[in-house]
């Protein structure tokens, strides 16, 4: 074994030339992280940072969904310090700089985790080993498109690592200092950092009701005190995010989920072959093909750590290391249970009393609980590895390298990987260790092949790097050709565009040349506008359709102004045609653009009105023949609206002119005039986010045309503003929360 006296700065520079070497495509040549992470998540903290450094209030993104309630969004990542603080320091981040801000946390994490093993007794090997396999192994390197969860995922060793660290000494400093990590932790709401914190409170009780029956009274004051600031603080970073993605689910199309909705999400039994072999089922070839999904199933540690875990029973017979072993064998055991989901009837009694579960969907995000656990356990296994034992050793590489020689004989030289690469170093290492040297020497040969390994399976380029879509998009014709159509004075979106049959890199990649969308990529919505306009997931998602919306009337597209339609073949889907009244003026490869010139203005001031009862839905024909720049169909949210409705009803007859003073994200401010007063139809959504007022005074938005926002405005000339802030959002999702206890 190597004595423990190996200093920490040394290990965290091996550790830091593993994460080098494993992420060296990303970091230094240039790739990116794939699908989500380019496609959702990149674009999504664009608009963030490039909102703030602009001055203004990235509450609403005008860009996708016809509008989005983006505060609200959970895995929208205002509200991740580190990663928005990364993205700040450029005006324009690119892709690539944001893989560099999501590697960095992985780095962040395993330093964390190193730190954590040492002190769980794991010698410098074990500390490498379990760090490795924490940062790299299993889903941890196939999930890299999950930027949130990665997010979160790093933070855990280090809320671990401040709770050890306030347990040792406790005190306020390093109770602020617990509470900025698990604070830190939680701004990421996804099912990850829910089932880490029930592992970090029970981590945190053993922990305790260990040492509280040892110290003394001084000490238990001084642990009270810092845990209550650890949550005081831990609250104050997280909860804002969790505030308003409660108001935001609760007006969104996933406020609960069924139970069988899970299903999809659960893992295959026949996932665990992963565990011995990463080409399992041909997944690295053709992981589209494979029976399971091979990246939520990945769950590959190594060839060596494997082999450390045969070395537990060693460590078994050390007292040392009986409970962490036990503890953390336990924890794998509960993951695997949780990650099958409703393949066994252990997650459907969950389902029914855990609160919060309901809003998940995918039980296999336990698999990064999975590789936590391997991770500790393989690191103590490691540290019982007799390093001075030639035979012992080699025996270990000698193992290692004819497995990994299988691996790679089933892979077939998989596109992507270089499956040859940990054979060679296996054998290289066998060379190298043929004569006595010293343990430090052995160990980093052993890590080296850990991370051939890795390199060869795990980070190979098959599930988590990809070519930098992002600067193709921008500087794609089509892009540049649309944003100067769409291009307004004051920088806010003139117009939107639909997209059908485009690739997911059309979905929100628009934030960047502020071209606004009908469309998306996220799985959370507004419910209104999934009722209404029936939006996608994504572009790899089929289109649901809404009857009001339907093809080739398209009045809601009319209605939101969308002035150009971008149509697609890439996907090989049947031709689409647009409606009559649009009209092809550009084309190119695979792509063509079509402009819509019955597109409606920003705002319309109508003066004849159809008022219908509260969920009464407008006759369909006579919807769709309805000239929306004469007339309005007022659809009530609910009984007061219909009565305030009526009310206005009576006394808005009028013509009103209206100008456009100020357009921005949050706030939009006009001038209008009439003779009596009349109607103002805002092009935008009627979200509980959005407020109005006349002249400074609040008035009430009614909803209209099924899913936009009207205001009666009296006679004279007056300033109609209408603002968002996310306070009216949660006074909402509150209201409604009083309602039904009552």
């Amino acid at each position: 074994m190597i004595k423990d006296k190996t200093s920490y700065r040394r290990l965290l520079l091996i550790l830091s030339i593993v994460w080098l070497a494993l992420n060296f495509t990303v970091l230094v040549w240039g790739k990116v992280l794939p699908w989500d992470a380019l496609d959702q998540f990149y674009p999504t903290v664009y608009f963030n940072a490039h909102s703030l450094r602009s001055g203004i209030a990235p509450w609403w993104n005008p860009y996708i969904y016809g509008g989005y309630a983006q505060i609200g969004d959970p895995q929208g990542m205002l509200f991740s310090p580190l990663l928005m603080g990364w993205m700040l320091l450029l005006a324009h981040p690119s892709a690539h700089w944001f893989a560099w801000g999501i590697l960095l946390h992985v780095l962040l994490g395993g330093a964390a985790m190193l730190a954590l093993l040492r002190r769980h007794g794991a010698n410098a090997l074990g500390a490498l080993v379990g760090a490795t396999v924490f940062m790299a192994g299993g889903v941890a390197a196939s999930r890299l498109e999950h930027t949130p969860i990665v997010i979160a995922y790093a933070y855990v060793p280090l809320v671990l690592l401040a709770l050890r660290h306030l347990i040792a000494r406790p005190g306020i400093g390093r109770g602020c200092l617990l509470g900025l990590a698990a604070g830190a932790m939680v701004t990421q709401l996804v099912q990850v950092t829910y089932l880490f914190v029930l592992v970090i409170v029970a981590y945190a009780c053993v922990a305790l009701a260990r040492a509280w029956r040892s110290e003394g009274a001084g000490w238990r004051w001084r642990t009270v005190g810092g845990v209550l600031v650890a949550l005081v603080v831990a609250l104050a970073l997280g909860l804002p995010q969790l505030v308003f993605s409660w108001a935001s689910l609760s007006l969104s199309n996933r406020s609960d989920m069924a139970l069988s909705l899970a299903t999809d999400g659960s893992l295959d039994y026949r996932a665990f072959l992963f565990l011995l072999n990463p080409n399992a089922y041909d997944g690295m070839r053709d992981f589209r093909a494979a029976p399971i999904d091979p990246v939520q199933s990945f769950l590959y540690i190594g060839v060596v750590p494997l082999l450390m875990l045969f070395a537990l029973g060693r460590a078994w017979r050390s007292a040392a290391h009986r409970r962490t072993i036990a503890c953390f064998a336990g924890l794998s055991g509960l993951a695997v249970v949780y990650m099958l989901g409703t393949h066994t009837p252990v997650y459907g009694w969950l389902y029914s009393w855990l609160p919060g579960l309901t809003h998940f969907r995918r039980p296999s995000d336990a698999a990064y609980v999975l590789n936590f656990a391997l991770a500790f356990l393989a690191a103590i296994g490691a540290s019982y590895i007799d390093l001075r034992s030639r035979r012992e050793v080699t025996t270990l590489l000698v193992i290692a390298t004819v497995w990994l020689a299988l691996i790679a004989a089933l892979c077939r030289l998989a596109p992507h990987g270089a499956p040859l690469l940990a054979v060679i170093v296996g054998g290289l290492a066998l060379w190298r260790l043929r004569t006595p040297g010293t343990e430090w020497r052995t160990a980093l040969w052993i890590v080296a092949l850990l991370a051939a390994d890795y390199r060869s399976f795990n980070l190979n380029g098959t599930f988590n790097t990809s070519g930098n879509g992002a600067a193709r998009y921008a500087s794609h014709p089509a892009v540049d050709y649309l944003s100067g159509a769409l291009a307004s004075e004051d920088g806010s979106p003139a117009g939107r565009i639909a997209t059908q049959h485009t690739t997911t890199i059309w979905d929100n990649m628009g934030v960047l040349p502020h071209i606004a969308s009908t469309q998306g990529y996220n799985p959370l919505r507004y419910a209104l506008y999934e009722t209404w306009y029936g939006p996608r997931e994504s572009s790899n998602a089929p289109s649901p359709g809404s009857p009001y919306n339907a093809s080739p009337s398209a009045r809601l597209d009319d209605l939101l102004g969308v002035r150009y339609l971008v149509i697609g073949d890439e996907d090989q889907s049947p031709t689409y045609l647009p409606p009559p009244s649009y009209r092809k003026v550009q084309s190119y490869p695979h792509l063509d653009i079509w402009q819509n010139d019955a597109a409606y203005a920003r705002f319309l001031a109508p003066t004849d009105v159809h008022l219908l009862k509260v969920g009464e839905l407008p006759d369909l024909e006579a919807f769709t023949a309805t000239d929306f720049s004469k007339a309005l169909w007022l659809t009530p949210r609910d009984e007061d609206d219909r009565t305030e409705a009526a009310m206005a009803s009576s006394t808005c007859t009028g013509d009103v002119s209206v100008q456009t003073l100020q357009l921005a994200h949050t706030r939009q401010e006009l001038r209008t005039t009439s003779v009596a007063g009349g109607w103002v139809v805002a092009g935008e959504l009627d979200h509980p986010g959005w407020g109005a007022d006349i002249d400074g005074e609040p008035v009430p938005i009614h909803r209209a045309n099924g899913m936009f926002r009207a205001v009666c405005v009296p006679a004279g000339t007056h300033r109609l503003r209408f603002t968002f802030h996310p306070w009216r959002m949660v006074a909402h999702a509150w209201d409604r929360l009083s309602a039904k206890r009552n």
